[in-house]
């Protein structure tokens, strides 16, 4: 079917307590990839399941924008499933103009890294771009940090290679007090939104981007302030290092402190209708390719280790889609 408008897919969400999965494509690969996971877990549950599929502006840019909205198209044409195409983590204007001209249906315009003010003028620009042409528009307040703000490439690699609750324990050492203060403020949240007209809000509430595996809990108790203040489809980002479950936290050794939770309590709980996942399939995209390329070392068809990147990435996909269900406890 075409693309459609994802407001369509997030205001029912949010009523309904579930989420949809917005998973980042930057190649012909991971589009197949999301769109038969959507399709393979609606035939599972027995239930339609939607998607939205990102492409932030450096996969536009190295695909070329019309190939990369062109691919998402082709491909929703071809599947029942409910499909929306939305720009992640635009920064400029004339990357919205040019989703807007290569049919995306919806935009994240991310303004977090300025002050409160401009981010807010610059979204209300935004929003009456978009709105004109009946496009939602997704706002970031708050900042989510890099693990790479706090660890260089070999500390990485060290907390790579520990038990998960040692690892979450090291960065709550250097990272959690940081990490804290960059949250979305209730007070804040509703005065920007009131301002801007944003549709969604990616509103700060403890996740790190680029953490390598789901260990790291999240602040529920932000979002449950954030909600009694204003009721909005929220938005989690960083989503790729989130805990799942409580019972993954438990399995790992996490233990959860005080208003902390997993992405799970997050969805039932918080609010969140959306969450935004990328580390980790570009994680399982190369670790797929790699295994198949070691596997068949004189092999010189590249669609052979394609086609294993493609199934690692979907089979995880469809992990966050029965979560995202909640068909996961």
């Amino acid at each position: 079917m075409p693309l459609v408008n994802e407001r369509d897919l997030l205001l029912p969400a949010l009523r309904e307590g579930r989420a949809v999965g917005a998973f980042n494509a930057n190649n012909m690969e991971m589009v197949q990839a999301f769109i038969w996971a959507a399709e393979e877990v609606s035939r599972e549950l027995g239930e339609p399941v939607d998607l939205i599929i990102q492409v932030s502006p450096g996969a536009a840019k190295y695909a070329g924008w019309s190939l990369a909205a062109g691919m998402v198209k082709i491909a929703a044409a071809e599947t029942d499933i409910r499909v929306a195409l939305n720009l992640d983590h635009a920064t400029e204007i004339s990357q919205i103009k040019k989703a807007l001209e290569t049919g995306f249906t919806a935009v994240l315009f991310d303004g977090s890294s300025l002050p409160l003010e401009e981010n807010i003028r610059l979204t209300r620009q935004v929003v009456e771009m978009c709105h004109a042409k009946n496009v939602p528009v997704e706002a970031e307040l708050g900042k989510i940090p890099r693990i790479e703000d706090y660890f260089s490439k070999e500390e990485i690699a060290y907390l790579r290679s520990l038990p998960p609750a040692e690892a979450v324990r090291i960065i709550r050492e250097r990272a959690g007090k940081s990490v804290e203060e960059l949250m979305a403020k209730p007070e804040d949240v509703e005065y920007f939104v009131k301002k801007t007209g944003c549709d969604f809000l990616a509103a700060a509430f403890g996740s790190i981007h680029g953490i390598w595996d789901d260990i790291w809990p999240v602040r529920i108790d932000r979002l449950i302030e954030i909600q009694e203040r204003m009721r909005i489809p929220l938005v989690s980002h960083g989503s790729s290092g989130i805990l799942m479950t409580p019972k993954d936290a438990e399995r790992k050794g996490i233990k959860l402190l005080k208003g902390e939770g997993t992405l799970l309590d997050a969805i039932k709980t918080g609010g969140v209708t959306k969450v935004n996942v990328a580390t980790a399939l570009s994680i399982a995209f190369i670790e797929g390719f790699i295994e198949a390329y070691k596997a068949n070392p004189g092999e010189k068809d590249f669609r052979r280790f394609g086609e294993a990147a493609r199934n690692r990435v979907k089979e995880k996909v469809k992990e966050y889609m029965r979560l995202f269900a909640g068909k996961v406890e």
